[in-house]
């Protein structure tokens, strides 16, 4: 009996694990884009060996293996389960199948369920990217095909402008992959554009954009806005960074999981730069430009106010002129205002209330001019237009401004005098204290001594000479002084980065985050070109740490420095991502200058 019962418990744990021995096919989404990526996921109920996918000649495998095992224990049964999962994309549309994957279990080879696909053209959907966590299409190729599945890109919202009109340059990463920005080594450089960079930039949101079929990740590095200051053809160079992607290792399996996925992933440094582009800059047109044009570029209103239209002759009165609009409003001038000859007039004050944010440059911008008039009368301020070139309507735009009456009365300490005693003579108007009583009697007397041949007479006759001895001393000492230019300009380096610093000090005060990384890397470039005489067009980090080692300075204090540089600069573009206590930053930054003075030979 105890035979029987042992024979039936061996069949039922038989059945059982021939049973439990299965590998399914599930995919994250039966219905995708071209080029849009989804999961695909391979579970075997049990353990195996030898997993053979299926052939998948019309799906590309953008990520993948991963693996993940569990291993339970119920009433003493030992249950295990496996899976690998990848990340595919469709290279065609249709109905597409995908066979069945096979593996060895039990001694016997087992087979998966095939899968069909529907695969549509056009762009892929953003909510349903292979079931990534952030929803993001990612990928891990080998080395040979990084450059196709990430690079950035600079552009422009326009590439053909007119002289002045405000430029968006937004530059962009484009990937398929898992990376991590890193730091820039090369900051993009605009040569003939005036910059204004966005302060308080909120992180963007990622975004996904289809190009050539192929659908990407987009983020945005950063983005501000330049102004082209001449015609023809000008270029925004290249920058460059670095980032960390994961790649599939070449390295030997290190166990049989390994085996099994085809081998592990690791992480490379991979370079990446932009491409140049080019503004085609056009200049503004000669038909129609109003006399006078200031260069003024955009959309704008503006309103003049004058303080006061009744006032005593020798007090103040304030015209304003307040300009508002979106466009080159940071490079306008003051109006010129043709105010009456006799008017004691001042250079404007300006106020600038200016904002630079995602949707442009904008603001105000105020010019209060003083006048004072200096004598009784009634005065006209003639109209005068503030004129300016509207791109969208490719034609000039010119407003004009009120005329202005001025009535001044007879002010305090003002009178009008007679020159002789003929009534032929002009009656003269005093100006304040300009015009003095002329005296008409006078009271001369003859002194005792000539001026030739006096002390003061052979001073004077002299003193050139002496002057120009003393001229040569001074030059010959100074020449002497400065024979070593060098030296001179390296002992004055530490005093300058000092003096830099403290600017970095006031911001630091005043926790301004961002302006203190900023002005801390121009102390640092500023020092380190002073002390060792590198001119700023070859100021880069290579240089720099090449110059300081032929200078018996320490691989330490080098790495030190160039970390700094780095943090500065990613500070810079990537404010919102930088963290750290200021007080020690700064406090860091004065012991490395110290430090390269006391290592530099």
């Amino acid at each position: 009996m105890k035979r029987i019962v042992h024979i039936l418990l061996f069949i039922l744990f038989l059945t059982n694990y021939l049973l439990a021995q299965k590998l399914v096919t599930s995919i994250s989404s039966n219905k995708v884009a071209v080029g849009e990526t989804f999961q695909i996921q391979f579970s075997l109920t049990g353990s195996g060996s030898n997993f053979k996918l299926p052939t998948m000649p019309d799906f590309e495998i953008i990520e993948g293996p991963y693996q993940s095992s569990s291993t339970s224990i119920t009433n003493g049964v030992v249950n295990q389960s496996s899976s690998l999962t990848y990340v595919l994309s469709a290279k065609r549309d249709g109905k597409l199948t995908i066979g069945p994957a096979s593996a060895v279990s039990g001694g016997k080879t087992i087979q998966s369920n095939a899968i069909s696909i529907e695969v549509t053209k056009g762009k892929a959907n953003a909510g349903n990217q292979g079931g990534n966590s952030a929803g993001q299409a990612v990928s891990k190729p080998t080395s040979k095909d990084i450059s196709d599945n990430i690079f950035v890109r600079a552009t422009v919202n326009k590439s053909k402008v007119y002289l002045g009109e405000v430029i968006d340059v937004t530059f962009k990463v484009y990937t398929r992959m898992e990376m991590q920005m890193r730091n820039f080594t090369k900051l993009p450089t605009y040569d003939g554009f005036f910059v204004q960079d966005i302060k308080n930039r909120q992180k963007t949101s990622q975004t996904n954009e289809t190009i050539n079929g192929i659908t990407y990740v987009v983020g945005e590095i950063y983005k501000t806005f330049v102004i082209p200051q001449h015609t023809g053809k000008l270029t925004i160079d290249p920058f460059e960074i670095e980032c960390i992607v994961r790649q599939k290792s070449t390295r030997k399996p290190r166990d049989i999981f390994e085996q099994i996925m085809g081998g592990g992933y690791e992480e490379v440094l991979y370079p990446l730069k932009s491409l140049p582009v080019t503004i085609d800059v056009q200049a503004l047109p000669e038909e129609g430009k109003p006399e006078g044009f200031s260069g003024a570029v955009g959309s704008y209103t503006y309103k003049a106010e004058l303080s006061k239209e009744k006032l005593k002759a020798n007090d103040a009165v304030n015209l304003t002129l307040t300009l508002s609009g979106k466009g080159n409003i940071k490079l306008i001038e003051p109006f010129k205002v043709n105010f009456p000859e006799d008017f004691e007039t001042y250079d404007a004050k300006t106020i600038e209330k200016i904002s630079v944010t995602e949707n442009g440059i904008s603001g105000s911008k105020t010019f209060d001019y003083l006048v004072i008039p200096r004598h009784e009368g009634e005065y006209t301020i003639e109209q005068f237009q503030f004129s300016y070139f509207d791109p969208v309507k490719k034609e000039y735009v010119s407003i004009p401004s009120p005329e202005f009456k001025l009535r001044v009365e007879k002010g305090e300490g003002t009178s009008a005098v007679v020159v002789g005693g003929s009534s032929a003579q002009e009656e003269l108007k005093v100006l304040g204290n300009d015009i003095r009583y002329i005296k008409t009697k006078t009271n001369l007397k003859e002194k005792d001594h000539y001026f030739f041949g006096s002390a003061m007479f052979y001073f004077f006759l002299f003193s050139p000479l002496i002057a120009f001895i003393s001229f040569l001393i001074i030059r010959r000492k100074n020449v002497e002084q400065n024979k070593d230019g060098i030296a001179l300009k390296s002992k004055r380096a530490t005093k300058m980065a000092k003096k830099r610093l403290s600017v970095a000090e006031k911001h630091l005060k005043a926790n301004n985050k961002e302006f203190v990384y900023i002005e801390i890397f121009n102390a640092l470039y500023g020092y380190i070109s002073d002390k060792l005489n590198i001119p700023s067009a070859d100021l880069n980090k290579e240089h720099i740490a090449e110059t300081l080692k032929n200078r018996a300075v320490s691989e330490n204090t080098i790495q030190q420095l160039i970390t700094t540089l780095n943090n500065c600069e990613y500070a810079r573009y990537a404010p919102g991502s930088v963290s750290g206590d200021l007080n020690y930053i700064y406090n860091s930054t004065v012991e490395l200058i110290t430090k390269i003075e006391d290592e530099i030979v």
